[in-house]
């Protein structure tokens, strides 16, 4: 969810203010306004920001690999059928062969050569201290705050970073000038996954489920109809509005839920989350290790790795085995 590159084409991104008794530097005023400058340090050296590492799925985190959605539905490609995403979406809208923007790292042991390089592997933003103009009409400056949605130390509000959600921030986006037609596409944004709750494709199995695959309770508890909505409730009501938030987390989800492929996969994510609660399966690095009485089995070095194991129609009679095992556990 990006409500804000749709609706300002500027984007303030501004360090965090930290108390610096030795030199004073946090006091500094603007000569004219009289306003605080907000700076923490003497000079202009900026911090340098690039696409981190996901430990969960071995790529890069650019912020693209998410549906690319309209009107509630995700796009795909008229050719081939194929899912589209926000990487797509981005490559076409400033003209860029297809896979440009792959969120694919350096692999161990390679010598990284400027001609061979991606676009994420070569990119970083600079953030002064102090206040940081991101111009949404400029490709560099949008595929960067997409890239500062996922980055630790750039906190998505001032409002997040105080409740202590960002405790590696340097800096936040500050969302302190959104206009009214903003809170109101954020109103309705969080109104339209609250109606999803009511879905007729959304049992309360599923949505049972749906609490576990978010982390919000243990596969192995005992939920009441009333504790499920409440959580999932709670969950969409606390959400931020910037790419990768709960309602973000809900909807992808959600959209899964609607065909069958889909269902098959959050399946997999469930039985994963059951086999991680019940201690059948390890996870450690972000990789996912079955200690099986028969020999060690490595499941994947990545959560989508995993998941593409546990989707697999030769695993079956493993699969199977995983889920007596789990059944042991938890009876």
């Amino acid at each position: 969810m990006d409500i804000q590159s749709k609706d300002s084409k500027k984007i303030l991104i501004k360090s965090i203010t930290r108390t610096t008794s030795a030199t004073g530097v946090h006091n500094l005023v603007h000569p004219t306004s009289g306003k605080k400058l907000g700076k923490n340090k003497i000079g202009k050296s900026p911090d340098r920001i690039q696409a981190p590492l996901s430990r969960k799925t071995g790529k890069l985190l650019t912020g693209l690999n998410k549906p690319w959605t309209e009107k509630g539905k995700q796009k795909v490609d008229e050719k081939t059928g194929r899912p589209l995403l926000l990487q797509h979406k981005m490559e076409r809208k400033w003209n860029l062969p297809d896979g440009y923007l792959t969120d694919r790292r350096f692999v161990r042991g390679d010598i990284p050569k400027e001609d061979s390089m991606t676009y994420y592997q070569k990119k970083a933003w600079s953030l002064r201290d102090g206040s940081n103009l991101f111009d949404l009409s400029n490709m560099d400056d949008e595929l960067g705050y997409y890239v500062m949605l996922e980055h630790r130390k750039v906190a998505n509000s001032e409002k997040e970073w105080k409740a202590h959600k960002w405790p590696k921030a340097t800096h936040y986006i500050s969302l302190e000038n959104e206009s009214e037609s903003i809170k109101h596409k954020k109103n309705a944004v969080k109104v339209k996954a609250f109606a999803s709750l009511s879905d007729s494709k959304l049992t309360s199995t599923m949505k049972d489920k749906f609490v576990k695959v978010l982390d919000l309770a243990r596969a192995t508890s005992q939920l009441s109809t009333e504790q499920v909505e409440n959580l999932l409730y709670d969950y969409i009501e606390k959400s931020s509005f910037t790419a990768g938030s709960n309602i973000d987390k809900f909807n992808e989800l959600f959209v899964l839920n609607k065909e069958a492929a889909g269902r098959l996969e959050l399946e997999a994510r469930y039985l994963l989350k059951s086999a991680l609660d019940s201690r059948v399966i390890y996870e450690k690095q972000g990789s996912y290790t079955w200690p099986r009485s028969k020999g060690s089995l490595v499941l994947g070095d990545t959560y989508q790795e995993t998941i593409d194991f546990l989707l697999s129609p030769k695993k079956e009679s493993l699969i199977e085995e995983l889920r007596e095992a789990i059944k042991f556990k938890t009876t």
